[in-house]
């Protein structure tokens, strides 16, 4: 049960037909759907919830409350996380850059080039990786994952992992961050080549190591420098002190996996093992799913599904490539979840993240060696409501919560319909019979 009184909008209706996949009444995609959403709009009013904060904490207890009674086993498990993993490079990069143009005016064109040299370094590790190279230095608040297990009838052969995350995202201070982002990166690769041809000129001339004043040639190109490094300080104040209500991003997929517990628990699988996690700190460099990866371990072949993002259904997507779109997920389990949502009837594009748009927990789940995706709305980062203010309940459409809901579950099942039928066959071959073994529905 939730701790607070909540007061229940209505769902939106369906106004058009698709295909369903269940057969009970009650336990319908679109029955679902709209039960998902007011599990969407009662959380909401927590409010924003900061990663590892006492409303994101709220939140994962009022989750467990959902799925306690339903599941065959539901904990909270708690780790350290720190906030400020993600955020805290744009600062220290906006202030370097105005260092290494000062290095350059100074007639120090090596100096400049170390400190440029370390700063791609910080943003490979920090923006790119989240790896947290400053956490030891950092405050630590204590996080909370969510996970739930539902059981099959007969003897596990198969797991599959359905997870989302219920922390929301900072905001930005601007509707035009990207450019604060991309603008010190240019500067940054523009001070870099600058200062090789400068310490090649230098060295020429026997001043390499020496505190000299530029002539008047290259200190045009150095003083364009400085200008682009005093302009790129606005990366400092990328990042505001408020927090998005993080409706669509992501407890739309905290709705979804919670009805699929149910769904699950009233339907029990043959042989597939199916795990709903919440995770804590996805916001800041995916800290939730990682430490819950690393002490969670699971059998070779288990299935990670993410759900992160879901808003309209025009806009779903399949992520192939994830990490700022450096890293690969599971492309063949991308494919064939995008093809089974065409024969559904479905719009369900393959898609990969952008350059600095960050990393989902299917992430967390491939370096673990799980055949992992990630369902999303969020692929093309253009026009989002993903990280704003804006983002509330009308964003999130009840029409692609059960085109999801209906994917996972008929993806699902049939996976464990053939692993069933396999198993059958396997056991009548043992027995004698003549049986012909083959791997086709």
């Amino acid at each position: 049960m939730f701790k607070f009184p909540f007061f229940k909008k209505k769902a939106k209706e369906r106004t058009d037909e698709k295909p369903v996949y269940v057969l009970e009444e009650n336990l319908s995609a679109n029955s679902l759907a709209n039960k998902a959403y007011g599990i969407i709009e009662r959380l909401a009013a927590i409010g924003p919830r900061p990663s590892a904060s006492k409303e994101s904490r709220m939140a994962a207890s009022n989750i467990m409350g959902l799925l306690d009674s339903l599941c065959d086993e539901v904990s909270l498990l708690e780790f350290s996380a720190d906030r400020k993993r993600g955020s805290l490079w744009t600062r220290i990069l906006s202030l370097i850059l105005p260092l290494s143009s000062l290095f350059l005016l100074s007639g120090l064109p090596y100096l400049s080039f170390i400190v440029n040299m370390l700063s791609f370094l910080l943003i490979y590790y920090e923006a790119l990786l989240a790896k947290g190279l400053f956490s030891r230095f950092s405050k630590k608040e204590r996080g909370v994952n969510l996970r739930a297990v539902i059981n099959p009838k007969d003897e596990e052969d198969k797991v599959v992992v359905l997870s989302c995350h219920h922390d929301s995202a900072l905001l930005y201070r601007r509707k035009d961050h990207i450019r604060d982002i991309y603008l010190p990166i240019c500067t940054l690769v523009y001070s870099s080549v600058l200062s090789v041809f400068l310490m090649l000129h230098e060295a020429l001339r026997g001043e390499l190591l020496r505190f000299n004043i530029p002539s008047l040639f290259p200190l045009v190109f150095i003083i364009i420098s400085a200008i682009l490094s005093i302009l790129s300080l606005r990366l400092y104040s990328l990042f505001s002190s408020s927090y998005s209500p993080g409706v669509g991003d992501n407890l739309s997929g905290v709705g979804i996996a919670s009805v699929l517990a149910e769904y699950f628990s009233k339907r029990r699988l043959e042989h597939t093992r199916i795990d709903v996690v919440s995770f804590d700190a996805e916001e800041c460099g995916n800290q939730g799913s990682r430490d819950y990866y690393s002490k969670v371990s699971y059998p070779e072949g288990s299935i990670n599904i993410n759900i992160d993002g879901i808003y309209d259904s025009e806009g779903l997507a399949v992520l192939s490539n994830d990490g700022n779109g450096l890293k690969k997920l599971d492309s063949s389990l991308a494919v064939e979840l995008s093809a089974l949502a065409k024969s559904m009837g479905y719009k369900v594009r393959e898609g990969r993240l952008s350059l600095f748009s960050g990393a989902t927990d299917a992430l967390s789940a491939s370096e673990r060696g799980l055949r992992a995706v990630t369902i999303t709305g969020m692929a093309s980062s253009e026009g989002s409501y993903a990280h704003t203010s804006e983002d509330s309940i009308d964003k999130v459409d009840v029409k692609s919560l059960e085109e999801v809901i209906a994917l996972i579950i008929k993806f699902v099942e049939s996976g464990d319909k053939r692993g069933t039928e396999r198993k059958e066959e396997e056991e009548s071959l043992l027995l004698g019979k003549k049986y012909r073994l083959s791997l086709c529905d």
